[in-house]
């Protein structure tokens, strides 16, 4: 690996200055429906070298002008400048379109990265790529995978290793309580890779916890617990489909709440009405002393003391001598199922923090086609090094 001199680094960004302050003469940076200054083109010269394309530009705008974007190219090993003009549609090239499903186009349109690794075809060699969308050109921009450096910490928040793991394969991972740089309040963002820009993009999100969750207030504590990744067990909430009331853990997981049904103390045990004091007596592992349950086989009326078992469920204990007995399951168990909340304030967000499996491809596969090399080309500055 060659080592960096800082010097020729520094030279070849004066010269591709000096190359753009040519051709960008008469040219001004788009912005929205206006036009600004190009300023400093030190800072647009290092952006280039780092791989980064020039802002929107407008080329000749008293003339016959044209909308676009610049880029450094490396053709047969020499870096040159491309312009990549403004398309009225998405512009997918043919050396990418055999590796895009309709999924990925889908995916960039709506988020403007593919969101996994897409391998393509580079001299008969299945190269991974991020891939994502120039919303100010349409057109599609690349970065190999091995140009991506995962940092350990991010914005004060320090990585899994399955988090770091998940942005190498281009899955974007929510990341909680970054710092701000002004010493602000600390934020929550969906983190993905940008190939656009050559690093990663945050997307700014709301986990507000809510105030009530299927029927069942949470109190401030009960939300700063779920937010801060703890589990908090909720009793008596009622299922939007079936109606039935059941009690769950409820954690905070990737930009949604799950919340998974457990076994608990029934409001009505065999005929018999429960307290809330009697309830909770039996959560905590109490024995409760309960008069008139009504026998399921016999229809009788009779006393016994209760106690809550994790898995067998309510344990009836009667007098000495007299076995004991389980409560019927129909009546301690929920059939509900596991379920999540999405809480991002884009849903679709919370499906694509679900990892997404690498497409890797057998030579058979490989498309024998050489990445096409961009058209219109600038001649390379004569003093810009290899």
């Amino acid at each position: 690996m060659a080592q960096f001199n800082e010097k020729e680094h520094l030279q070849n960004i004066t010269a591709l200055s000096e190359e753009l302050a040519k051709i960008l003469k008469n040219a001004m940076i788009v912005v929205q429906n206006d036009y600004k200054e190009i300023g400093d083109l030190s800072k647009m010269a290092k952006n280039l070298m780092d791989g980064k394309r020039t802002p929107l530009l407008e080329m000749n705008p008293e003339g016959e002008s044209r909308q676009g974007k610049y880029v450094l190219t490396y053709p047969e090993q020499k870096p040159t400048l491309h312009f990549i003009e403004k398309q009225q549609t998405l512009q997918i090239p043919a050396a990418l379109k055999q590796f895009l499903s309709q999924e990925d186009i889908d995916k960039l349109q709506q988020f403007g990265n593919a969101n996994r690794v897409i391998y393509v075809d580079e001299k008969g060699v299945a190269t991974p790529k991020y891939v994502s969308l120039d919303k100010e050109t349409n057109t599609l921009a690349t970065m190999s995978a091995s140009k991506l450096s995962v940092a350990d910490t991010i914005l004060g928040v320090t990585l899994t290793q399955q988090q770091k793991e998940n942005l190498k394969q281009g899955n974007p991972i929510l990341l909680k309580g970054l710092s701000a740089k002004d010493g602000g309040e600390n934020w929550d963002a969906v983190v993905s890779v940008d190939a656009l820009n050559r690093g990663l993009s945050f997307k700014k999100v709301d986990l507000s916890i809510p105030k009530e969750i299927l029927g069942v207030k949470l109190d401030k504590e009960q939300q700063q617990q779920i937010k801060n990744g703890e589990t908090v067990l909720l009793y008596d909430l009622r299922s939007a489909k079936t109606g039935n009331l059941f009690s769950a853990t409820v954690s905070l997981k990737d930009g949604h709440l799950e919340l998974k049904p457990i076994q608990d103390v029934p409001k009505k045990l065999l005929g018999l009405e429960l307290t809330e004091e009697q309830r909770n007596q039996l959560r905590v592992g109490e024995s409760v002393s309960l008069t008139g349950l009504t026998s399921n086989k016999t229809g009788k009326l009779f006393d016994a003391n209760i106690t809550l078992d994790a898995d067998k469920g309510i344990i009836f204990n009667f007098k000495k001598g007299e076995p004991q007995a389980v409560v019927p399951s129909a009546e301690t168990k929920t059939n509900e199922k596991a379920l999540k909340i999405p809480l991002l304030e884009d849903a679709a967000y919370t499906g694509l923090l679900k990892k997404t499996p690498s497409i890797s491809l057998d030579k058979k596969e490989v498309v024998k086609e050489v990445l096409e090399v961009p058209k219109n080309e600038i001649s390379t500055p004569k003093s810009l090094k290899k």
